[in-house]
């Protein structure tokens, strides 16, 4: 007899929510995943949640890395008498702080190993809330276009800047138009980044606005639309991967200053790109409906802001209409 299985989701359903939350990203509110956390551990928010990469390895499903404190490893199962993995619990109590988090407890951990259990309502919640666009994400991952996103992502730079060496330092590693960046591990960054889909749309708009020398230009405002926008460099790209995280990858480390610990790092979050198109050197005479989501970027240490397609697609007129192309 055949029976009909009554859970459409994977455990992955749980690791995302547990991610959003580890960023307080659900509702905004640290009480959110210092609940779910063990006494004793930091009640700052983690500098880094990484993932696990592959689950032939022993790697938990999430890992917490703090600045000041050792990492938290973290087992996620849908009830707590599912952790049964000798690789998974020696890991856990190898560390010496390892934690369980499950929907259901029906058991007790092994000695050791500390746990909590997700609020069912709260996920509940954050499921009917993000339900459409879980499913949009899962349906962009098998190749489904209709629901291209566009971004913007504007960092400063001009000739001879950290941003100019590290685009240089990008395209000097990688051959054709398969390209990398990291975003500034910020908060709004983290949130936005975990939204972009494959196949979105990103344009990165490197703006030098040292380069006007007319005062008032050189300040960012997002009330700024009528003041000119110098563009240094400007590339417009197509999402392949968007978003990775690997710390066992010499390209985690590509932008960071030396070989800092995963609880240090600054740009720890990657996305990989097909440029499309690229040009620079042209100062638009006004900022127009771009000022906003420029000024938003840069204060975010040139992060990703969703745009609308039309103030994609209007820029990208501009855009190639006055500066030097190539695809």
């Amino acid at each position: 007899m055949r029976k009909l299985n009554l859970n459409p989701f994977s455990e992955k359903l749980l690791h995302r929510y547990l991610l959003e939350c580890m960023y307080d990203m659900v509702d905004g509110k640290s009480t959110t995943r210092r609940r779910l956390l063990p006494d004793g551990a930091p009640t700052n928010r983690p500098n880094l949640v990484v993932p696990e990469l592959a689950r032939e390895s022993a790697r938990p499903d999430l890992t917490l890395y703090y600045r000041d404190s050792k990492p938290i490893p973290i087992e996620v199962k849908w009830k707590s008498s599912l952790l049964t993995d000798s690789n998974q619990i020696m890991e856990l109590k190898k560390a010496g702080n390892g934690h369980l988090i499950s929907l259901v407890e029906d058991s007790q951990p092994p000695e050791g190993i500390t746990s909590s259990v997700i609020d069912f309502d709260h996920f509940c919640n954050w499921l009917g809330k993000r339900s459409i666009s879980l499913a949009r994400d899962s349906a962009s991952s098998f190749g489904r276009q209709e629901d291209r996103q566009y971004w913007i992502f504007s960092p400063r730079g001009s000739p001879g800047s950290s941003c100019d060496k590290n685009y240089k330092k990008m395209r000097a590693k990688i051959r054709g138009k398969r390209h990398f960046w990291a975003f500034r591990n910020k908060p709004d960054n983290v949130r936005n980044h975990l939204g972009i889909r494959k196949g979105d749309r990103l344009l990165m708009l490197i703006q030098n606005a040292r380069g006007l020398k007319t005062g008032e230009a050189q300040t960012l405002s997002k009330n700024g639309e009528k003041l000119p926008l110098n563009i240094f460099r400007w590339i417009e790209y197509e999402a392949l991967i968007p978003y990775s995280i690997d710390l066992e990858d010499k390209l985690s480390t590509f932008f960071e200053d030396g070989d800092p610990e995963p609880g240090e790092r600054r740009w720890p979050h990657f996305i990989h790109l097909r440029m499309i198109s690229e040009g620079g050197n042209i100062t638009l005479p006004s900022r127009g409906d771009l000022s906003l989501p420029v000024f938003t970027s840069d204060i975010k240490g040139g992060g990703p802001v969703n745009i609308s397609q039309s103030l994609f697609d209007n820029t990208m007129s501009k855009l190639h209409s006055s500066s030097w192309v190539t695809r």
